[in-house]
């Protein structure tokens, strides 16, 4: 048995009792929490700092680590999706998969245990076989042309059932709602729904998006220019992107994603759905130099994630890091709360919380070691 102590310990949700002990067997499987004085001085190890469960980052784009500083910061989302199309397939399977292979063992080494992570194609499928991150693999889905979307669909399940063959967790996505009709969406959501899935989907990342549902001028006009996209059917709803799709969601956890342009008028809209809200930070400011304004979210502490996105629109996949820029923009957020976010919220919102993001007796959830320094955290070393 192990017997360990720090400073402080947090359980996945809440910081615990400072007079506990964390009780790991030899497989650094979880087995209890005791009192101290109920256990001999000599037999505990102990820490400075915070012990924490593994970090679940709740949305990444694997496939895409290839892209690493390859694009330009501040182009505004549009500009960038332009930029991956164009980019992403110049280059070398060899290549594109040993950078996979790096940024899976950075993220390892970071402390994360857990990915729920983007996939348009199975570029990445192969990777998340190899390493010890667990991938929950959100297959993305796009066609905004709603006659489409049951082809588009149906070529999805195909890439689903060769998930499912590796023994691969997935769930059918769409990409945002700029680039899925509402009827693809339904589609998805209908899927996860039926067999006990996640949800996810890009929103509100760009106030362009908004723009144009709004049916404003919008940059995402020259996009569909760029595609060679007639979109002369579309009919603006009026109103905001989110508000468009909220009564298409799924009924299970629907993580939605960036955040950076949502609005009071948006939460309502999706009152009544099982929603947690994914914050990117550092994708936000490498595309749109902006950030999701925390206060709207300061009543759902207990439905909030962070995830790093891809290397293509950020320096880094660590989701310490990523709470920083949080605790940096003076947020609402407390480091309990972003613990959270990051171990017992994802987990949840993944559907994985019996598994990771907590204290699970008999489970080996991960153990990482954190510090607090000058109102920031630093991941010091992964202890199990």
């Amino acid at each position: 048995m192990r017997f360990l102590k720090a400073d402080r310990l947090f359980d996945g949700k809440h910081f615990l009792a400072d007079d506990l002990v964390l009780v790991l067997d030899r497989g650094n499987e979880f087995k209890d929490l005791v009192p101290e004085k109920d256990l001999e001085k000599g037999i505990i190890e102990r820490f400075e700092g915070i012990l924490s469960p593994g970090f679940v980052n709740a949305h990444c784009h694997l496939e895409l680590s290839h892209l690493h500083n390859k694009i330009s910061k501040h182009s505004g989302l549009p500009e960038f999706g332009k930029s991956v199309i164009q980019l992403r397939d110049q280059f070398r399977k060899e290549e594109i998969a040993e950078h996979m292979e790096e940024a899976d063992a950075a993220m390892w080494r970071s402390g994360i245990v857990v990915v729920g992570d983007i996939s348009n194609d199975a570029t990445s499928f192969r990777q998340k076989t190899r390493g010890s991150i667990f991938y929950h693999t959100f297959l993305e889905l796009i066609g905004l042309n709603p006659q489409r979307s049951r082809s588009v669909f149906e070529k999805g399940e195909s890439l689903l059932e060769t998930l499912k063959n590796m023994e691969l967790r997935s769930s059918a996505v769409p990409h945002a709602p700029y680039s899925t009709s509402t009827d693809l969406i339904s589609l998805c959501a209908e899927f996860d729904d039926t067999h006990n899935l996640p949800f996810s989907i890009h929103n509100q990342e760009s106030e362009e998006e908004n723009k144009f549902f709004e049916g404003k001028h919008s940059k995402f006009e020259k996009l569909y220019e760029f595609l060679h996209l007639d979109i002369s059917w579309f009919k603006s709803t009026g109103g905001s992107s989110l508000e468009a799709y909220a009564s298409h969601l799924s009924k299970r956890p629907s993580l939605l994603v960036h955040n950076t342009f949502t609005r009071e008028k948006d939460l309502a809209s999706v009152r009544d759905k099982n929603v947690y809200w994914c914050f990117c930070p550092g994708a936000n400011q490498y595309i749109e130099n902006s950030l999701p304004d925390f206060t709207l979210f300061a009543k759902q502490k207990g439905k909030i994630c962070v995830g790093t996105d891809s290397l293509a629109s950020n320096t880094q996949l660590d989701l310490i890091q990523e709470v920083n820029v949080i605790l940096r923009s003076g947020s609402v957020f407390s480091e309990e709360d972003l613990l959270a976010a990051i171990t017992g919220n994802a987990a949840e919102a993944l559907m994985l919380e019996d598994q990771f993001g907590n204290f699970i007796a008999g489970k080996n959830t991960g153990l990482n070691l954190v510090s607090r320094k000058n109102s920031e955290l630093k991941f010091i070393k992964k202890i199990a």
